[in-house]
């Protein structure tokens, strides 16, 4: 499996477990990532060619590079929003709960 395709998954998924455990006031554990490892930089630009590639080469390993980047902060972003959301409609629904059992 190609890490830039399971990048926002992964992303995603992550976000939401570390954010949980922050509103759960569990202490940040150490869990495996759950997409397969990132290539190192090395690695990653040795499958372009390494030092002996081209201008255009070079700019297209640096898009990928920070694509992978880019994709798994977006998910984790995205998780970020929907936990407070979900949080938002909680207290909001409590809140409306609370108004039309006093009134």
């Amino acid at each position: 499996m190609d890490y830039t395709d399971s990048g926002f998954r992964a992303g995603f998924r992550r976000g939401l477990r570390v954010a949980w455990d922050a509103m759960r006031f569990r202490p940040f554990r150490h869990e495996p990532w759950p997409a397969p490892p990132m290539p190192s930089l090395r690695e990653h630009l040795e499958a372009y060619g390494g030092t002996r590639m081209s201008p255009a080469d070079f700019d297209r390993c640096e898009t990928d590079w920070y694509r992978m980047f880019d994709r798994d902060l977006m998910g984790m972003r995205c998780a970020r929003y929907v936990l407070f959301g979900a949080w938002i409609l909680m207290f909001a629904a409590v809140g409306l709960l609370v108004w039309t059992v006093v009134s």
